[in-house]
């Protein structure tokens, strides 16, 4: 799907919910990132979360892995995904959670459409794994954060290059690299459009946006030979990424980036 002026809006997952679910929820990459993102979170935003009711806006949704959980906790949801399917395995989520009430708005649509015909503002926004799949992500961002209040709090994840560039590196990619092209082959789940980490802080510093915290993820399972990952514990991997994924150069080596920043 693409539009001409906005460029491509983001991936629809319609046609690869299942597969997309397995390899996102039912791996241990999947378990990383969600469990590394909730630790932050939980670090970072508990005493304020329990403060109060938030509003709380998920952009990209999936299944509500991440904002089900805050469901669970008393918040109040809006959900957006490009994929009916994905918002069908959120309902579907937020229903075994016991927290389907929760959820104010349900709107289906790329961001840069549905954004405007929500009311903010919002206390936290989530947007994970989404900026990565759009041509252009600076505008749909900017237009993200004109709907966060004074002080709310702004949850990013996004595909890392400099991650990728390490890992075709150490593939022999060198042609791909060469030719600095990441074309987005269809049925797969790598995005088109890794982002540089440091020009994505400089948008959110030009934003007025205050670092809170930065982590990477996944910052050495990827790159592990598959049969020594398969003799290493969940546990035992989940610990050396807690003990490495928040220093350099670690941090700037992962999948993905997960930051939390707060509007001034």
């Amino acid at each position: 799907m693409q539009e001409d002026s906005k460029g491509s809006p983001g991936h629809n997952f319609d046609e690869l919910k299942e597969r997309f679910q397995n390899n996102i929820y039912g791996t241990p990459k999947g378990r990383l990132r969600l469990d590394l993102i909730n630790e932050d979170l939980d670090a970072h935003l508990a005493e304020r979360l329990g403060e109060g009711a938030w509003r709380i806006l998920d952009i990209g949704c999936g299944a509500a892995m991440i904002s089900g959980r805050l469901a669970q906790a008393g918040h109040r949801l809006t959900l957006t995904d490009l994929s009916a399917e994905m918002l069908t395995a959120a309902r579907a989520n937020l229903e075994s959670l016991g927290s389907a009430l929760a959820c104010e708005e349900w709107r289906e649509g790329p961001m840069q459409d549905v954004l405007p015909q929500l009311q903010g503002p919002y206390d936290l926004i989530i947007i994970h794994a989404v900026l990565e799949w759009m041509d252009d992500p600076r505008p749909a961002l900017e237009l993200a954060l004109s709907k966060l209040r004074p002080g709310g709090v702004l949850s990013l994840a996004f595909y890392n290059r400099n991650g990728l560039i390490y890992r075709n590196l150490l593939q022999g990619n060198f042609r791909k690299l060469k030719k600095n092209n990441w074309y987005y082959r269809k049925g797969g789940l790598t995005p088109q459009n890794p982002l540089d980490p440091d020009e994505v802080y400089n948008w959110l510093a030009q934003a007025d946006m205050r670092l809170i915290c930065k982590r990477g993820i996944r910052t050495f399972y990827d790159f592990m030979q598959k049969p020594v990952a398969r003799e290493r514990s969940y546990e035992d991997v989940l610990e050396m990424e807690r003990m490495h994924s928040q220093k350099e150069p670690y941090l700037s080596l992962g999948r993905y980036i997960h930051v939390l920043y707060q509007k001034d």
